[in-house]
């Protein structure tokens, strides 16, 4: 369209034109605290949902949340309904990474409000729990390693409900995930404490700590090994302790961190009874550590020379398998069952030790074996020389000139 056609048509276009008509049903902009039964009309009717697959109870679920609590019985405008998780005409499915409920997205979803300090503080709750899950394992793996099967706020907090269906405790939630390690500590003596945290109370606790930056404390096995090896490279022989500090330092420093939050139980800590064994069960797993490490360690060692170690690589497994084991079973705080899995990882180390130093005894006997037989060589070469020398000043002749 040229300039003057342009010029044409806004001088002859009417002067104003009558609004989109949404048609006789449209009622105008709904008003906020009536959002949820709105959208309601069509995901709670199960024949409307049934066609797509979608489940009808999301707002009875919503109704049992602190959000659908404050409107429905105070009429509280700022929390958020679902609109505000779902967006208003730009809504799409979970499963789309535009969506505002992706999972990579849904932290940033939920810190629209609880990152609010303002808004927070209305209602006496941390906005720091955003930065604190961010810190977190389960945060870094989804928002750095971008794997979005890691958990997210609506994993343990639920998304439409107060929390997931049927889940009264914090080590119940984890449990969604980490089973064996909850399956152990529901026989230890904290599970039935009311004032007792759960899990978060060791792994998120702590002065100035708002129970969401989740910390791994067992490190992977390989993690381990490489620290080993690094501080055989800066100390031939380290003692017990640097080794612990090297390979594994964050036991120890949680415990610390934690620890007031222990005394409000344990007052008399240097008379409770139930510290020494603490200590004695982190010293039998720093033990079956030191043990896993420096086996591991000398196999890299050995298979890096003549000698093939894969059955002793095969059989060390198990002791791979009785390491990982300890990290759920020390939730019972049980020494004795401890001490068992420690002492199976031991004997593992034990058994691949004594095959790795029949193994080298069987080189060095191999070796001995070879030096009569070096030593015979040489000498008949040196035999075989002189012969050689008296064969040709007797049998060869100088060519005359």
């Amino acid at each position: 369209m040229s300039t003057d056609e342009l010029t044409r048509y806004l001088e002859t276009a009417p002067k104003s034109r009558s609004a989109f008509d949404h048609g006789p049903s449209f009622t105008g902009k709904a008003p906020r605290p009536g959002v949820p039964e709105l959208c309601g009309n069509c995901h709670a009717d199960v024949e409307r949902m049934n066609p797509y697959g979608l489940r009808t109870d999301q707002l009875a679920r919503y109704w049992t949340s602190n959000h659908g609590k404050r409107l429905r019985a105070e009429g509280d405008e700022r929390v958020a309904v679902c609109i505000d998780c779902h967006g208003v005409h730009d809504i799409l499915p979970g499963h789309e990474p535009q969506s505002k409920t992706y999972a990579l997205n849904v932290p940033g979803t939920c810190a629209t409000c609880h990152g609010d300090a303002e808004l927070m503080a209305r209602y006496d709750l941390p906005v720091e729990v955003v930065d604190e899950y961010r810190e977190s394992v389960h945060g870094q793996l989804l928002l750095v390693d971008q794997d979005t099967g890691a958990p997210t706020c609506a994993t343990c907090h639920g998304n439409h409900s107060a929390m997931p269906p049927g889940f009264a405790s914090v080590d119940a939630v984890c449990g969604q995930c980490h089973d064996h390690d909850a399956k152990y500590f529901a026989t230890s003596v904290h599970a039935d404490e009311d004032d007792f945290r759960g899990c978060v109370q060791c792994h998120g606790g702590g002065e100035g700590r708002h129970f969401h930056l989740i910390e791994r404390i067992t490190k992977p096995t390989g993690v381990m090994i490489q620290r080993y090896a690094h501080l055989l490279a800066t100390d031939s022989d380290p003692t017990i302790e640097q080794i612990a500090e090297a390979i594994h330092p964050d036991p120890m420093r949680i415990m610390s961190r934690a620890l007031p939050s222990c005394l409000e139980c344990h007052e008399a800590i240097d008379e409770d009874e139930n510290l020494p064994k603490l200590i004695q069960l982190l010293d039998a797993i720093a033990e079956a550590e030191r043990y896993y490490v420096a086996t591991a360690r000398r196999l890299d060692e050995v298979g890096q020379g003549v000698l093939l170690v894969d059955n002793q690589r095969f059989r060390f497994e198990d002791a791979r398998t009785h390491l990982i084991g300890l990290g759920p079973i020390q939730h019972t705080l049980d020494n004795d069952m401890v001490g068992e899995e420690v002492a199976a990882l031991i004997q593992v180390c034990r058994e691949v030790n004594g095959e790795l130093d029949g193994l080298e005894a069987g080189v060095r006997w191999r070796f001995q074996a070879l030096i009569p037989i070096w030593i015979f060589a040489v000498l008949l070469a040196a035999a075989l020389y002189v012969k050689y020398r008296r064969l040709k000043a007797e049998y060869v002749k100088p060519l005359g000139h």
